[in-house]
């Protein structure tokens, strides 16, 4: 169970600017935004599959998100969610857990990224997986793009209709310029001139290693409180609030132990989309509407469990 962290910091929107070492997450299933000074419903309806979100009554509101949330996700992480709403004023509250899961599960290690001056465990796949398990993981693999270790796109197809799109690039003034810039990688026409002489396939000379994530952040709108309630006869917010968690990568299957030159990169393979410095997650619905459900900026290490301090030793 993650712990609410000062180092994942929960953004508004897209055009959120990204700090060094920073990690944002941004998810589009608050039910309410401010608009012409009023608190107005989302166009877009929460996610019904991995949100719970209430407008009304606050502790009404508010128990009903933590109860229905507990029912479908399990508890919250411990102060996602307030402890108690405020009289009896309207309140809006939104649980979201996005946590896309494989139908072929991928390796795992203990010791599989070394981030900055941490040791993370990682998942992926690697050269001395088995041959079974690396052609089913696979298999649910798309290069978008490889332009170096620094430099990928790589999308990984989810159960459902979900699509995990991973990217190491430089950092980007805000979290929606990286976010179109991938998605519109992602998006790109592959043609047959395309398919023979653009993007390689992942094959046997490549390695992924992603650490595994599981993130929670919450925020107070702010920008919400106060406001009227469109179409509430003149009340007001009193309370708003949105917890997000995010998984990846944790049905993989059991760590193995570490072989030589886990950490570093020497010249094992010929491509390599490791995640060993900052890097993007965005978890996108079916094509081609491309819906974003959730981006995650990842600055630094801070915010991931199972890092521990790197050795002088560490390859």
């Amino acid at each position: 169970m993650p712990t609410m962290s000062r180092a994942t910091v929960l953004v508004p929107s897209l055009s959120s600017p990204i700090a060094p070492d920073q990690t944002l997450i941004f998810s589009p299933d608050f039910p309410l935004e401010e608009r012409a000074g009023e608190a107005s419903a989302v166009p877009r309806a929460a996610g019904s599959l991995w949100s719970v979100a209430r407008v009304g009554a606050a502790a009404e509101a508010l128990r009903e998100v933590a109860q229905e949330g507990a029912r479908r996700f399990g508890p919250p992480p411990e102060g996602a969610l307030p402890e108690g709403a405020p009289g009896d004023a309207l309140g809006a509250y939104a649980f979201s857990f996005v946590r896309p899961s494989f139908a072929a599960p991928f390796a795992s290690r203990r010791e599989g990224v070394l981030f900055g001056e941490r040791v993370l465990p990682a998942f992926g796949l690697w050269n001395d997986v088995d041959d079974a398990t690396w052609s089913r993981a696979a298999a649910q693999l798309t290069v978008h793009r490889h332009s170096g270790p620094d430099d990928f796109v790589i999308e990984m197809e989810a159960k459902g209709d979900e699509r995990v799109v991973v990217a190491r690039c430089q950092r980007p003034e805000t979290l929606g310029a990286a976010v179109a810039e991938v998605v519109a990688t992602a998006r790109r026409p592959r043609s047959w001139l395309g398919r023979w002489f653009g993007v390689k396939p992942f094959d046997r000379r490549c390695a992924l290693k992603i650490p595994p994530l599981d993130l929670c952040a919450a925020r107070t709108h702010e920008e919400l409180v106060g406001k009227p309630l469109a179409g509430g006869e003149g009340r007001r917010i009193g309370d708003a609030r949105h917890a997000v968690r995010f998984r990846l990568g944790w049905d993989a299957l059991p760590p193995t132990e570490p072989g030589p030159l886990t950490l570093g990169r020497g010249d094992m393979y010929e491509r390599y989309f490791v995640c060993d410095g900052p890097f993007l997650v965005v978890v996108l619905g079916a094509p081609p509407q491309d819906e974003v459900r959730l981006a995650v900026w990842l600055g630094s290490p801070e915010a991931l469990e199972g890092a521990t301090a790197a050795t002088a030793g560490a390859p």
